[in-house]
């Protein structure tokens, strides 16, 4: 249930190059395995925010989303 809350999504645009895919992918990776680590509550939150941060996710955007998600599931 946590990982669906605090998941991040990362979206392929139509016309990105081979070099952009491969980018995307390796930042996707980054992020579930975060999500995945921190869920099990082998990293702290602040190494996951980290990590998505190495992502290229912009957190001043993204913690407004997890938080409003937490809400809605009641937490």
């Amino acid at each position: 249930m946590l990982t669906d809350l605090i998941k991040c999504e990362i979206f392929l645009v139509p016309q990105a190059s081979q070099e952009e895919i491969s980018d995307l992918i390796k930042r996707e990776e980054i992020t579930h395995l975060a999500n995945t680590r921190f869920a099990l509550g082998e990293i702290s939150f602040q190494d996951y925010l980290d990590c998505l941060e190495v992502a290229g996710v912009c957190i001043d955007e993204y913690l407004p989303v997890i938080d409003t998600n937490c809400r809605l599931a009641g937490f």
